[in-house]
């Protein structure tokens, strides 16, 4: 796993990395009871906030240069959930 930051990353994607980083730990539970919803960075979080977010957070570790073949993996075994969601996965 890389964490060198390739030059066509740019800041602003870098800060909202960090930041959907501490949404994700935030939000984590809704994982596994997605009924609930979560109050946390002044939003109230439910189960389709967290597939989204976790899509955009792929995207940008990719970006990045992280591995995100577990994400994929994730991704592809509960692709009919995303779809119900509307949220498609936009990484390589």
């Amino acid at each position: 796993m890389s964490q060198h930051t390739t030059p066509n990353v740019t800041e602003q994607q870098t800060n909202e990395l960090r930041y959907l980083h501490k949404v994700m730990q935030a939000i984590q539970i809704l994982g596994e009871q997605p009924s609930l919803n979560v109050v946390a960075y002044g939003k109230i979080w439910r189960y389709a906030d967290l597939l989204k977010t976790a899509v955009r957070y792929a995207e940008l570790a990719e970006l990045h240069g992280f591995d995100t073949s577990a994400f994929k993996h994730w991704f592809k075994k509960d692709m009919v959930i995303f779809a119900q969601y509307g949220v498609d996965l936009q990484v390589s």
